[in-house]
């Protein structure tokens, strides 16, 4: 508390506090009663972050910290779909439905992937997305073998890694695993 106040007198306008010390790194669970005691220490907005992981999660952090906002970390890899989630729940939405079964989510994941070879250029866009192609290979319920991971990670031709990742993510009916990697 004592550091968010320093930093409020300094002319800061929010603060964002993770429940979770240098010292535990990704160990532990996150204490959102740390964040409480920011939060009523300062009169500027605090964003909440540590183990927001699903609309629950998020709301339960809110609920128990009293923070203004979430942020969400670690979970948002490999399930870039949380976010609406959370957004939707907040908003007193329906959640959207996630990718389901393996056609779905090989679609969504290729829908990605494009995505970012558009933004990037193939060049960059591939070196980019490497990444979170990573991300969806960790998440893969059945996991993913190493020849298969390393001929996705490593290819330079847009189309053989749209291929790749059809057949590996179609090898289930519910391919991902939809709890939280991190």
């Amino acid at each position: 508390p004592m550091l968010a106040r320093r930093a409020e007198q300094a002319g800061v306008r929010m603060v964002t506090v993770h429940g979770r010390t240098r010292c535990q790194f990704y160990q532990g669970k996150a204490d959102w009663r740390a964040i409480a005691r920011v939060k009523e220490a300062v009169s500027i907005p605090v964003v909440a972050n540590g183990d927001v992981s699903s609309p629950a999660a998020a709301a339960a952090i809110l609920d128990q910290s009293g923070a203004d906002a979430v942020m969400i970390g670690r979970a948002h890899y490999g399930a870039p779909w949380i976010a609406g989630g959370i957004a939707a729940a907040a908003a007193g939405e329906a959640t959207p439905n996630l990718p389901q079964g393996s056609t779905a989510l090989a679609d969504y994941i290729v829908a990605h992937y494009e995505d970012m070879l558009a933004l990037y250029g193939v060049e960059s866009g591939l070196r980019q997305a490497r990444k979170h192609l990573g991300w969806y290979l960790d998440r893969h319920a059945g996991g993913v073998a190493d020849d298969s991971r390393k001929a996705i990670l490593t290819a330079f031709e847009p189309v053989r890694v749209i291929a790749l990742l059809r057949d590996v993510f179609s090898r289930d009916p519910q391919p991902l695993n939809l709890r939280s990697a991190a």
